[in-house]
């Protein structure tokens, strides 16, 4: 007793792919239809980033000279700190012998 014969599953598998296919090639085209005029704005968005990497190239090199003033004024406390004497009064400093 054969109950499932496969030639009585032909059909379903016909008109299911048949509904599959179409369904698929409907999503597809709204998809498409969907995206439809975005590559026209692309222009503008890109003068607008164009504008947006000006500005930040202007404040990298803002950026960048504030850090070389700040590095100057490093090495020159540095070097003031290292050469001026610890003896504001002009006499040799004496050397201090602690009791052991």
């Amino acid at each position: 007793m054969n109950f499932l014969d496969l030639r009585h599953l032909l059909p379903l598998l016909i008109i299911g792919g048949g509904f599959a296919f179409v369904g698929t090639i409907l999503y597809g085209s709204w998809m498409l239809g969907r995206y439809r005029g975005r590559e026209d704005e692309m222009p503008g968005e890109i003068a607008n980033l164009d504008a947006r990497l000006q500005r930040l190239e202007y404040l990298i090199s803002q950026t960048t000279g504030a850090l070389d003033r700040l590095e100057a004024a490093h090495r020159l406390t540095a070097r003031m700190m290292t050469e001026t004497p610890n003896n504001a009064s002009g006499r040799p400093l004496l050397r201090q012998t602690t009791p052991h």
